[in-house]
């Protein structure tokens, strides 16, 4: 983390906005700082050590996929994925998100829908709302419909019979 300078360690720290702001007037160069490729290589370099998986990094973490989404860059997907293995469904969903960025709606079809496949298939209903959320608004369901049709089948076993996932599922095949 030493590589990442202070103010986007910082701002990096924190998701509250007041806090932000705060930064953003105790460093006047912070967006340029944010902005700096240099910053963001150091960050996607922080992602691959371990500390990015220590429990205690998690806000840090969660941050650090956020921020790198508003520039997302197909070379760094291979940085990210491995985050959609992370013990926290708040990060998971931040990395798919990241991803989402990169093939979403029709950047790349088909890694579109393995994507929304494997969001649908994670043990946090959270995610699985989302990946069918997405689902709809990429307007994939068609395409995704044997998938879908399984997916409810395998659902109704795993115990999501009652979950908002299954609803909005049930929804994209109707």
């Amino acid at each position: 983390m030493d590589n990442i300078p202070i103010e986007a360690r910082a701002y990096l720290s924190t998701g509250d906005s007041i806090a932000r702001a705060q930064l953003a007037q105790r460093y006047p160069d912070l967006t340029a700082t944010l902005a700096d490729p240099a910053v963001r290589a150091a960050v996607l370099a922080w992602l691959a050590d371990d500390d990015a998986w220590n429990e205690a990094n998690t806000h840090f973490t969660l941050n650090a996929l956020r921020y790198l989404r508003s520039a997302a860059a197909p070379a760094e997907a291979q940085a990210i994925r491995p985050f959609l293995l992370h013990p926290q469904p708040s990060v998971r969903l931040a990395a798919y998100e990241f991803l989402l960025t990169l093939y979403y709606p029709d950047k790349n079809r088909e890694a579109l829908l393995q994507l929304l496949q494997n969001m649908l298939s994670d043990s946090e209903d959270a995610i699985r709302a989302a990946g069918a959320r997405y689902a709809d608004q990429a307007d994939v369901a068609a395409e995704l419909r044997s998938f879908l049709l399984r997916w409810q089948k395998t659902a109704q076993g795993q115990g999501w019979a009652n979950t908002e996932s299954f609803e909005l599922v049930g929804r994209l095949l109707n």
